[in-house]
């Protein structure tokens, strides 16, 4: 089962073109196809192509921008008639205009001149009186003569060489910065919206909530897809996707109907739960150092983070029977949080977990919780056990879709 991370979006939802300009190579078939190359066949080695390879997608519930319905101030060289604007919008582009050809040190001045110019009714007056042409040219010299006035150095300064230059070189490193900025200024709300919508969202154990509710059918269906009691379940997350799978691992496991399958080993890459068990943001109760995820609900927990990811986080000594793993990547700071996914190094080092860590596990999916057998005081639960000619069985990865091929199902449920 995949869990992806904030900022992920598929490609037929309004804010898949900004949010693919931080997460590009988080799309799900490059993905897909990574794992069905190198771990399934660690995972089911005599049928790889039969690892069912699930997808939790939550990308439909994060944060939806609102569209911004206040344009911003128009320039003052933009206005065709200047006496057509109410006195506020005449007087944030009049001082628009001073902040850009004044030092800072003499934006008070020019605050106080520019509104004292547009609250004057005899200006205001004589502005209307001229055509639009000169009115710009007219209201500037009335405000830089209030200028003058009240500071006294600037009409030694105004129009010099040098007060020009360092004007326009703030004209051009707010241009520069500008193309920095502006993909970020789309993808900000986004990236950190969906953290703040799964945070302000998730429910309480009992209650929990879409984004949790859409992990735990993924667990859920995970557990039905086992074409075998040797058949691990893996579980591979990237980004912010490792702190909703501990959730739904510790605090959320009563919701699972017929008991959460046993995750045999998790790969938590580019993950914060170190950093969310630090702060104490998990749900669950107690210390995650000290109480972690119940061995009756996970194996092994293998944290993949790099020291050259400023988005990832140790996990060991935070997070109880955490493994950290350092990649070290090598590319941008943008591009090494998204490398896991695209590195084939990875998923070959994943696929070694795999065999290394599940080969021997004893059988337990389909369990009710908390390690009790099938049957619990007279009641038996009902386990379905997916086999399929031509398909996938289980790979946990995260979004509540199975990746079938097609085939004829054969599917044959037990008890």
């Amino acid at each position: 089962m995949f869990v992806h991370g904030v900022a992920v979006r598929d490609p037929d939802d309004p804010q898949y073109a900004a949010a693919q300009r931080l997460t590009r190579g988080a799309d799900w078939p490059m993905v897909e196809a990574a794992l069905r190359e190198h771990v399934a066949p660690a995972v089911r080695p005599s049928a790889p192509e039969r690892v069912a390879l699930i997808r939790v997608y939550w990308g439909d519930l994060g944060a939806q921008p609102n569209e911004v319905v206040e344009p911003p101030v128009a320039a003052l060289s933009k206005v065709e008639t200047l006496a057509a604007l109410s006195p506020a919008e005449l007087g944030e582009a009049l001082q628009q205009s001073l902040f850009e050809s004044l030092p800072p040190t003499q934006w008070p001045a020019a605050v106080d001149a520019a509104w004292a110019t547009v609250a004057d009714p005899a200006i205001r007056a004589q502005l209307a009186a001229r055509t639009p042409k000169k009115q710009t040219s007219w209201l500037l010299k009335q405000v830089r003569g209030r200028l003058v006035e009240a500071s006294p150095e600037l009409s030694r300064t105004w129009g010099q060489v040098g007060a020009d230059f360092t004007a326009a070189r703030r004209r051009n490193l707010r241009r520069a910065m500008g193309g920095v900025r502006r993909p970020l200024e789309e993808l900000v709300p986004v990236f950190v919206g969906d953290v703040l919508r799964y945070l302000d969202g998730r429910g309480v154990p009992g209650a929990p909530g879409p984004i949790v509710e859409r992990v735990l059918a993924g667990l859920a269906e995970a557990g039905e897809a086992v074409c075998g009691e040797d058949e691990p379940l893996v579980v591979l997350t990237h980004s912010m996707g490792g702190q909703l799978v501990y959730d739904a691992l510790t605090a959320y496991a009563d919701e699972v109907p017929g008991g959460m399958p046993r995750v045999d080993l998790w790969c938590a890459s580019a993950s914060q739960i170190g950093l969310f068990a630090e702060l104490g943001m998990f749900v669950a109760e107690g210390p995650p150092s000290v109480v972690g995820v119940p061995a009756d609900r996970l194996g092994y927990l293998w944290n993949a983070w790099s020291s050259s990811d400023v988005l990832s986080f140790r996990a060991e000594g935070w997070v109880a029977g955490a493994h950290d793993t350092d990649f070290t990547f090598s590319g941008s700071l943008g591009a090494n949080h998204m490398s896991y996914l695209t590195d084939p190094t990875f998923y070959r080092t994943l696929a070694a977990k795999v065999r290394a860590h599940c080969r021997s596990a004893p059988a337990r999916h389909g369990l009710a919780q908390y390690g009790k057998s099938r049957t619990d005081a007279g009641q038996r639960h009902t386990v379905r056990s997916w086999t399929r000619s031509a398909t996938p069985m289980r790979l946990g990865l995260g979004s509540g879709r199975p990746s079938w091929p097609a085939a004829t199902s054969s599917c044959t449920p037990s008890t």
